[in-house]
């Protein structure tokens, strides 16, 4: 499996919409019902808090909010930005899950009420974060992770480098981390790979092609790709019997590496 970084999946998703011709609020629906099952997949319905910011990833975490609340989950959404601000996907999902019922709040911050004894739902940065987190975003951070409730991040934990794994300040710190065609650098490279929890990797449309692509130059080192390269052995039997390893290797004071 491909491991990319922001721009990589960034040019996967501008082809698939595109050259495909699959419309990029498609792509969010089947994004946001693959955190939704996997949501429901874990815990019974209840209390759910989304909270969400103005681009993509938040529109993302609006049909996440819909979806759950018409599967019996008492949904609570909160926007962090004003309407104005919301890009247009975002913006069109919000306009559409104003017709279902849920509470919808364009808010600074989630309050100790909001955070009680919910899942909570971090929708607010995407993969596309490369820069630093201003002081009353890192509040909330601090307000979630403080809160110990479970957290689904939507594709990256917010606060996480998904080219690095560097942390932005502070990080949302994630029970499961969803992410759609292939995992990013971040969830694997430290720091940001404590931040992740455990990642599901869903489909939600891309091209097979597109996702194998010989321009993507990273590879994950699967249980699959090591097992071709090691050759089955007898069950009784000495590691003797299958040869030996001669190490040269070494200089005066840097003998370290060869010991080990």
């Amino acid at each position: 499996m491909k491991v990319v970084n922001s721009e990589e999946m960034k040019q996967i998703d501008k082809l698939t919409i595109s050259d495909y011709g699959i419309p990029s609020l498609v792509l969010m629906e089947r994004a946001g019902l693959a955190v939704a099952s996997k949501i429901k997949e874990f815990f019974p319905p209840k209390k759910v808090l989304i909270v969400a910011g103005r681009g993509n990833n938040g529109g993302d975490g609006l049909v996440v909010a819909r979806i759950l609340h018409n599967w019996g989950y008492r949904v609570k959404a909160i926007i962090l930005a004003n309407e104005e601000e919301l890009s247009q996907d975002c913006k069109k999902q919000y306009e559409i899950a104003r017709h279902f019922g849920f509470e919808i709040e364009f808010s600074q911050t989630p309050t100790e009420r909001d955070l009680h004894e919910a899942i909570i739902v971090d929708a607010i940065f995407g993969t596309g974060l490369n820069k630093p987190i201003n002081d009353s975003l890192l509040k909330i951070f601090s307000k979630i992770n403080d809160s110990k409730m479970p957290v689904v991040a939507v594709d990256i934990p917010s606060g996480v480098s998904a080219d690095t794994g560097e942390i932005f300040g502070n990080a949302i710190r994630a029970t499961y981390t969803v992410t759609f065609g292939l995992p990013k650098r971040g969830h694997f490279l430290y720091p940001g790979a404590a931040f992740t929890g455990k990642l599901f990797i869903e489909d939600i449309g891309f091209d097979r092609k597109l996702l194998e692509s010989k321009d993507l130059k990273v590879n994950l080192i699967e249980r699959e790709m090591v097992s071709k390269i090691l050759p089955p052995r007898e069950r009784y039997s000495h590691k003797g019997d299958y040869g030996h390893v001669l190490v040269v290797a070494g200089s005066t004071g840097k003998t370290g590496a060869a010991i080990m």
